[in-house]
């Protein structure tokens, strides 16, 4: 089974992503554990993590990086429509 598409997201504080789905569900995921990899090196700078637009159903940013759908589904922690209230 394939993982939903990603609509819209978010940054949040300290490399975070609010990550809504097309199937409705809205998910926080952590990019901090990916920045120590080379190819996500330049995501360090806040300026550059900030770049970024869905293509094809998944978050790209400008320096060309991405992930799969599968890995910010998969990966996320569900939040609470009150806990979004919250944000």
């Amino acid at each position: 089974m394939q993982s939903p598409n990603i609509k819209m997201a978010e940054i949040l504080e300290n490399y975070k992503l609010l990550v809504t789905f097309i199937n409705g569900e809205t998910k926080v995921f952590d990019m901090k554990s990916y920045l120590k990899y080379p190819v996500f090196r330049s995501l360090n700078e806040d300026i550059e993590f900030k770049k970024f637009s869905i293509v094809d159903g998944t978050i790209e940013w400008e320096c060309g990086v991405e992930l799969s759908s599968d890995t910010f589904y998969l990966n996320s922690i569900t939040i609470t429509k009150d806990a979004l209230k919250e944000m």
